[in-house]
């Protein structure tokens, strides 16, 4: 199994591969963890969230999440906004498109009425805030800020600006850290501020008067969409003249010689749109006088006035879009043009804006920077799900993938636009995704690869995922990731709605391509990935589900028997356990094994009114080593902590060893508080590269080796990530180089010789991973990761290949990669 470069041996040799990452110089290791962010307020089920960054200029990136009626604008994990009424209810969540237009987040949803709106940054709405002093690493200012948050500022003066080292100019964006309400830090970025590093030396405050403006100032608005395409919905004037009052100008009145037949009638959703001539010129309708008349501003001349023009070779339309027609459902951009698509009664409809502007859909005269409005379609009711922009521009329908020209490498113009059929497999549910020269499309449960084929300037499809088919599983989200700093690959989370996630591993210059499930795991409730978003500079963060322990009211222990406790309506279930913790004011319980106070028990109910306790979930499940009581102590209560829906805000981090986790770096420390998410867990724990473990009570994690607190300067805690892998049975080549089969020619393993790269922990068949002599080991020393071999006796007799493949196991907080198995085979 040794590779390099190509890892598709690793691919075909693991029979299961959970949790793990293959890398492109040859091995397979533990999959990123991920760091805590942030908790989701205000949402109860994972479906009424919308998760995506929004790219700000070159500034930052924020995160925002829209739960019904409500946005939280995120920046590095800090609430900093929230918008309310934006009018989204929660059954318009899953339907919304979201694009990014310069400084704008454009939203597309279906909704009765519902305009494309603007998410923005108001920076214009910001009020100058007077600086009064400095300390040599903060400014004072006049105005109180909220503590603990990161903001973009910008500088003014009247005379010279403090003085700093960098030193800050006016007209350039940095990031304040509020160190209190009225001092502020100064930073380069917001990831500097977060992390508070880098932080600029104040030496002056500057002379006159200086200003600091922060922006963060945010409205969800309707984008003021002008010139709106149009079209003829109902024709309906073959049969009557329109006559013109003049050849050019404003407002020119335009007189029918009778009214249009049904369906069609002329009122004032005509306004916004056009009428051309039968002998030519072009006018916007702007007004709607009578059912027989209207007016008109003359974009291009007519040849004659007054003259009465046959409906039969003229053109009435009214805009495509407007509240009875329906608005966009689709949006994005491509080649300096807004893209919209899909509306109510014009599901096949795409318009490109006016070049470089982004709300003008001008598209009368059809000059090259003039907006685009086409219709594609097929031999079948075609409707628009997606806009792709790629290294084309993608439609993809009900019935295949369209492309815009590719054999062009000249801008995209009315003239020359033209949408061709590529492939015939629809986008069924998630929005298509680009990522290492392909466009990665889900129909199904299959991953379609459309392929960019430069030779033939075309797309070419596959299915990626025929080897992996069970992986995908009704999938909900799409996420493609480039991987910047670690092993060189390319990356597609596609999340499934179980919340188990398929990671799709592509290098094709390199051979390489392939899934691998991942899961998330705590000892007590479940949890699911559930959304996820990624940014150009190789972020990526995940909506994270899980069910937290959360305390309820405590209820007075009144009675015993020898195997119960009695808490009158306590009504805990019969069938699955439930975490509890006693008090007292007085005595416990006596019980044996005893119990004790700031503990966490397992209960199982035997009544409404009595439950048995258990010192494991396991014990409780098989009702085994059940308490044994002979009080009821005085004056106890017991106090149950079911189990809470909480959504997560998590960013990838291939530095964490863990799920969720809290990083502290600085002062040694032997706890740390506020944890109330990890509430009754068995977490993992990196101090200072040791090993530690943790049952979390009171929201404290507690640093602890042989029952005495330790510190730590660098910590990271968080839920285990288990890997497990399994090899495939052995094949071994035959005397002409071929594979033979055990189930032909008799085999076994005699010894296995397992390779691992910068590795600590992890088990082999149950056996612990061993590199080194116990001489080697330093007591009081950190171990180091480990790069060598392992060799196990795996022979089990003869047709071994049906044994239990080789597992290897790892759940600590540290990291583990497989290189190479090597095998002594006898045949």
């Amino acid at each position: 199994m040794y590779s390099r470069v190509s890892v598709d041996a690793y691919y075909k040799g693991l029979k299961k591969a959970a949790n793990i990452l293959t890398y492109p110089q040859g091995a397979a290791g533990k999959r990123f963890g991920t760091n805590y962010l942030a908790e989701i307020t205000g949402v109860t089920d994972y479906r009424n969230i919308y998760f995506s960054e929004f790219q700000y200029y070159n500034e930052c990136v924020y995160l925002l999440v829209f739960i019904p009626d409500k946005i939280f604008i995120y920046l590095e994990g800090l609430l900093v906004s929230t918008v309310n009424s934006t009018g989204i209810p929660a059954a318009a969540i899953a339907s919304m498109d979201t694009t990014v237009i310069t400084n704008r987040f454009r939203v597309c949803a279906q909704i009765t009425n519902f305009v494309p709106h603007d998410l923005v940054r108001d920076d214009s709405a910001s009020i100058a805030n007077l600086i009064a002093g400095f300390t040599a690493t903060t400014l004072t200012l006049t105005t109180p800020l909220v503590i603990s948050l990161i903001k973009p500022v910008r500088f003014a003066t009247t005379g010279t600006l403090p003085v700093t080292n960098p030193q800050i100019r006016t007209g350039v964006t940095y990031f304040v850290y509020t160190a209190t309400t009225t001092t502020v830090e100064i930073y380069s970025s917001a990831l500097d501020a977060k992390a508070r590093t880098n932080k600029y030396a104040i030496s002056s405050a500057g002379t006159l008067l200086n200003y600091i403006y922060v922006f963060n100032t945010w409205k969800f608005v309707p984008a003021k969409l002008i010139n709106l395409p149009w079209f003829d919905f109902d024709a309906g004037y073959n049969t009557i003249t329109f006559t013109n009052a003049a050849a050019s100008g404003l407002g020119i009145v335009v007189n029918l010689s009778g009214i249009l037949t049904a369906p069609a009638s002329l009122t004032a959703k005509y306004i916004g749109g056009i009428f051309s001539g039968s002998t030519g010129g072009i006018g916007r309708i702007v007004g709607v006088s009578s059912v027989t008349s209207f007016t008109m501003d003359i974009v291009t001349s007519f040849p004659t006035a007054g003259v009465a023009l046959p409906g039969s070779l003229s053109f009435l339309a009214e805009p495509a879009w407007s509240n009875a027609r329906g608005w966009p459902l689709k949006c994005s951009s491509f080649q300096s043009r807004a893209y919209f698509a899909n509306t109510d009664s014009l599901p096949n409809g795409l318009w490109g804006s006016v070049i470089n502007n982004y709300l003008n859909f001008y598209d009368l005269v059809g000059d090259d920077d003039d907006g685009i409005s086409r219709y594609p379609s097929s031999d079948n009711v075609n409707y628009i799900k997606f806009i792709v922009p790629y290294r084309s521009l993608t439609i993809h329908t009900n019935s295949g993938v369209y492309s815009t020209p590719l054999s062009e490498g000249q801008a995209l113009t009315p003239k020359n636009f033209s949408l061709s059929l590529q492939d015939s497999t629809p986008a069924t549910v998630i929005e298509p995704r680009s990522i290492d020269n392909q466009i990665v499309v889900l129909s199904g449960n299959d991953v379609h690869s459309l392929l960019w084929d430069g030779f033939n300037s075309a797309y070419t499809s596959t299915i990626a995922s025929i080897t992996s088919e069970h992986l995908i599983r009704n999938p909900i989200d799409e996420i493609e990731y480039i991987d910047l700093n670690h092993a060189g690959s390319r990356y597609l989370f596609i999340i499934n709605a179980d919340g188990t996630m398929a990671i799709f591993q592509t290098l094709i210059s390199e051979g390489i391509q392939g899934f691998t499930p991942a899961t998330l795991t705590q000892s007590y409730g479940k949890a699911y990935f559930r959304w996820g978003t990624s940014s150009p500079d190789s972020r990526c963060w995940f909506v994270t589900e899980r069910e937290i322990a959360e305390a309820i009211a405590t209820i007075n222990i009144t009675g015993f028997t020898s195997s119960t406790l009695t808490a009158v309506a306590s009504n805990y279930s019969l069938t699955e356990p439930i975490q509890v913790m006693f008090t007292t004011a007085g005595s416990l319980p006596v019980s044996s094994p005893q119990i004790a106070i700031l503990t966490y028990y397992w209960a199982l109910g035997v009544t409404a009114d009595t439950f048995k306790v258990y010192a494991s979930k396991a014990d409780a499940l098989a009702d085994e080593n059940a308490y044994a009581f002979t009080s009821s102590g005085a004056t106890s209560t017991v106090q149950a902590w079911p189990l809470s829906t909480k959504f997560y805000i998590e960013e990838l981090s291939f530095t964490s060893y863990v799920d969720c986790a809290t990083i502290h770096t600085g002062s040694a420390v032997s706890s740390i508080s506020s944890q109330a998410r990890f509430n009754g867990q068995d977490i993992v724990i990196n101090g200072d590269g040791f090993g530690f473990e943790d049952l979390v009570t009171s929201g404290t994690i507690e640093l602890k080796a042989h029952g005495s607190a330790v510190t730590a300067s660098e910590i990271q805690a968080g839920f285990p990530i288990q890997v497990e892998i399994q090899t495939m049975p052995v094949a071994p080549s035959g005397t002409s180089g071929y594979k033979t089969s055990g189930f032909i020619f008799a085999e076994h393993v005699r010894v296995a010789a397992l390779t691992f790269a910068d590795t600590i922990g992890g088990s082999v068949n149950g056996q612990p991973i061993t590199m080194t002599n116990m001489s080697q080991v330093i007591p009081g020393i950190p171990p180091t990761p480990m790069t060598g071999s392992m060799q196990i006796s795996v022979m089990k007799g003869w047709s071994d290949y049906l044994s239990p493949a080789i597992t290897i196991t790892h759940a600590e907080p540290f990291d583990i990669k497989l290189t190479g198995i090597f095998y002594k085979i006898e045949v």
